[in-house]
């Protein structure tokens, strides 16, 4: 007996869409698992002071992802362990990361 939805289903508990071809092979269907959306609030403060003439400096602050909110990138999409299947995992993207503070300056003349 071949793989199915019910029992792989059963396997994650959670429910699984797809379909047999005519080897007997299941084939999940594609986009049936969503990720939680990106909530993320990013400021930058900036300040310019004149040096004369045309120079300046600017100082700048930065601050991503401000209310650390927790965003996922990847999920767990095998049924390698099916017990995990649809958990968040590790993004190393910095759009996933928590809250980043970033200093600078820049001169301008």
């Amino acid at each position: 007996m071949g793989t199915t939805p019910a029992s792989l289903g059963a396997l994650c508990n959670c429910t699984v869409l797809g379909q047999t071809d005519s080897t007997g092979r299941f084939l999940l269907d594609r986009a049936q698992f969503v990720g939680k959306p990106i909530h993320r609030v990013d400021m930058r403060l900036q300040k310019r002071i004149s040096l004369g003439g045309k120079r300046n400096i600017d100082g700048m602050v930065e601050v991503f992802n401000i209310f650390n909110h927790v965003n996922y990138g990847s999920y767990t999409t095998t049924f390698v362990n099916a017990a995990n299947y649809g958990t968040p995992s590790f993004n190393a993207a910095t759009a996933y990361q928590p809250r980043i503070l970033q200093l600078g300056f820049h001169i301008g003349f």
